[in-house]
């Protein structure tokens, strides 16, 4: 059953589809355009890894933003100037040109989820909060593999897939922009460090980093990982979308027991069952396309929930007024594990092969 909060936050969601479907498309061409035009894979990596320390420094200031002129015309801000960035790759492609658009849109896309995650927390009651961030996730990870599709629209040496990826960015603010729900109150002063949010709940900061580190890690190195255990590339693609499919089957279930169970019992036992899965891929993955195929989905779909079960429970030991200055350190939190996930999923690879990956 959708819980009746869902119904004041389907602005945010439709605005969050349209937003993610243009940053995960952006992100693969801008990967091709680079390739095409003759950069090194390692240039490549620098040039891509601004998004996410931008995405970082935006989770740390944008609710500065926030505060001054509110999430609406916030949001409005945060997109304009990433669509501008997402337009200026074509025009100028170069390395130090390339690093800055991509850092800015780093801090635009930070600043657009940090609008949408706290006007969907701050409708959620403890009753709901989990399922209504089951859903969140599950569109994330819709409209993050639907992004994937437009790459196959036309050639990215050309300009016009990033006008597609703008237009997807910009149409985001038209939902946002025309709905009646109530946006989110945030006290004048009001702020949330990672110290009180600590002191809050240990297990909902942390759970949210972890989850960084092994999404990030998975996101970035597991396509290597797949081509090491002697995947095609065609197989690769599938063996990724497997996952990112489990992922989306298995957050509605986990979301709606989450608000009917203790939430840390559900936090421990998806965790618990993570490793367990970890463990049997690193050891018994290579023994068949089923051990493989079938542990890592169903290891990705577990470690996948992680990060909104985390973020119910650490919103659950708040006030109203708390939720939405909480959603900046949170993606903060998350933003620095997914940027230290991929570094050290890769040195785990280069140490003891591709199991390496899940015994790390």
């Amino acid at each position: 059953m959708v819980p009746p909060a869902a119904l004041a936050c389907v602005a945010p969601f439709a605005s969050l589809v349209l937003l993610v479907m243009g940053n995960s498309s952006l992100g693969t061409i801008a990967a091709l355009r680079l390739e095409i035009e003759g950069y090194e894979p390692g240039s490549i990596g620098l040039v891509l890894a601004l998004t996410s320390l931008g995405f970082v420094l935006g989770s740390l200031l944008g609710i500065r933003i926030v505060k001054r002129v509110g999430h609406v015309r916030a949001f409005a801000v945060f997109a304009a100037v990433g669509a501008v960035a997402a337009l200026s790759h074509p025009l100028h492609v170069s390395m130090p040109g390339w690093m800055l658009f991509r850092f800015a849109l780093g801090f635009c896309i930070a600043g657009m989820m940090l609008v949408t995650e706290s006007w969907i927390n701050s409708h959620a009651t403890p009753q709901s909060r989990g399922s209504l961030l089951a859903i969140y996730m599950v569109l994330f990870f819709l409209a993050s593999s639907s992004g994937q599709f437009v790459v196959a629209l036309c050639d990215p040496g050309a300009y016009r897939l990033f006008v597609v990826a703008a237009i997807l960015i910009i149409l985001s603010l038209v939902p946002i922009s025309l709905t009646r729900s109530t946006p989110p109150q945030i006290k004048p002063g009001h702020r949330l460090t990672i110290r009180v949010l600590w002191g809050r709940s240990e297990l909902g900061l942390g759970g949210a980093a972890v989850s960084g580190v092994m999404l990030g890690a998975f996101g970035a190195v597991g396509p290597v990982y797949g081509h090491e255990m002697g995947l095609a590339v065609e197989q690769v693609g599938v063996f990724m979308g497997l996952s990112i499919l489990a992922a989306m089957a298995i957050q509605w279930p986990m979301g709606y027991l989450s608000d009917y169970l203790p939430r840390r019992l559900v936090i421990v036992c998806v965790a618990g069952a993570a490793v367990a899965m970890a463990l049997f891929i690193a050891t018994l993955g290579q023994r068949s396309a089923l051990h493989l195929y079938g542990g890592v989905a169903l290891f990705y779909a577990l470690t996948a929930c992680l990060y909104p079960l985390s973020l119910a429970l650490t919103h659950d030991m708040l006030s109203k007024h708390q939720i939405a200055p909480a959603s900046s350190p949170l993606l903060l939190v998350y933003g620095l594990g997914a940027v230290a996930g991929p570094v050290f999923g890769g040195a785990a690879i280069t140490v003891l092969g591709p199991p390496g990956l899940f015994v790390f």
